[in-house]
């Protein structure tokens, strides 16, 4: 039976992918996080990947592990910063998933910063075999680990990135999902037509979109799969596609009419509309009654006015060739997404 180590079970991919191993027959699955939350079906282990001492102090105790599945992040005031506790932590996930001597394949999961979205525009449709930036780059330190220590340790590695992601999670702020979703009950709670918060450029533009639970389908390819062994693939739904053609299927979803996308403020929107959340949350009792916590709304403005203002297209041959050829419709996707976080209780 295949043992799965997952790292980063309270974000949205990493919970995914956790939560669809944890429904197959031939596989157990524990998953590392500082307070050991799983989710149902998988078992939780608390151990902080960022010190040292715990994670040697576990490795002595850890159970085999065949398959580790890495999705974590640490969040850092800049992209420097970022660096060194993000190898950290896939540094101590690989020592504890082969002390047991028994790893087969690490898959890893980063993202469309591995292009540098980070910085600008980038060229499209972008390929696994394209050129690196200059540093920093954590995705950069964290591949180059991961190689160097399957060579070392005689397993194999695969890894995965995606675009912009969508999925649930009810610790993840950086949440597009959410972001649209808080939006859509606000506007129609004063009622107001469903704005796109972005600028024409983000409205225009062509994307790609990948839903977490593709993504944790292609993770559990890759981690079995001969032709996944040592390569890396982009992932995506399928078809790319711009805000422009799908806001309307947004708004109808939430019984809202399609405006015209303006550029507001979101952190200022959000502090304004704290009060109206929290009486509606109370109401509907919901499971968060503080929009900040809901929403990174910095993040969500950066996205809309900034991330999405470019082009993003990835080429996805590779990973079709080699045998994976899952797609889904961006926008059912979507509203399957809004749904789940009605009935997870987050939106009334």
């Amino acid at each position: 039976m295949k043992h799965a180590l997952v790292v980063g079970a309270t974000g949205v991919i990493g919970g995914a992918i956790a939560r669809h191993l944890a429904g197959l027959k031939d596989a157990r699955v524990c998953c590392v996080s500082r307070g050991g939350a799983a989710p149902e079906g998988a078992t939780g282990l608390s151990i902080d990947l960022l010190d040292e001492r715990a994670v040697a102090a576990a490795c002595r105790t850890m159970p085999l592990v065949t398959h580790l599945y890495f999705a974590g992040y640490q969040a850092r005031p800049s992209r420097l910063e970022e660096v060194a506790p993000n190898l950290a932590m896939l540094r101590h996930a690989i020592d504890l998933a082969q002390a047991g001597g028994a790893l087969q394949r690490t898959v890893l999961v980063t993202g469309g910063k591995y292009y540098g979205l980070q910085w600008g525009a980038i060229r499209t449709p972008a390929r696994e075999s394209d050129p690196r930036h200059l540093g920093p780059n954590f995705y950069y330190a964290q591949h180059d680990h991961l190689v160097e220590r399957a060579a070392l340790g005689g397993w194999s590695w695969s890894h995965l990135i995606p675009p912009y992601v969508t999925g649930y999670s009810d610790r993840a702020p950086m949440n597009l999902v959410m972001a649209i979703a808080v939006l859509a009950v606000l506007s129609r709670e004063a009622g107001l037509s469903l704005r796109f918060p972005g600028p024409a450029a983000s409205w225009n533009a062509l994307h790609h979109l990948a839903d977490a639970r593709l993504i944790a389908e292609a993770a559990a390819w890759a981690g079995s799969s001969e032709a996944a062994a040592n390569q890396i693939f982009n992932i995506a739904n399928g078809d790319p596609g711009r805000w422009r053609h799908s806001w309307g299927r947004i708004a109808a979803h939430f019984g809202l009419a399609e405006g015209e996308p303006l550029a507001i403020p979101l952190t200022q929107v959000a502090a304004e509309q704290a009060g109206v959340w929290e009486r509606l949350a109370r109401k509907a009792q919901l499971r968060q009654h503080d929009i900040h916590q809901l929403v990174d709304w910095q993040w969500a403005d950066y996205m809309f006015k900034t991330a999405f203002s470019n082009d993003v297209l990835f080429a996805l041959g590779k990973i079709r060739r080699a045998g994976f050829a899952a797609c889904i419709d961006n926008e059912a996707a979507l509203c399957g997404r809004f749904d789940e976080l009605r009935e997870q209780r987050f939106i009334p």
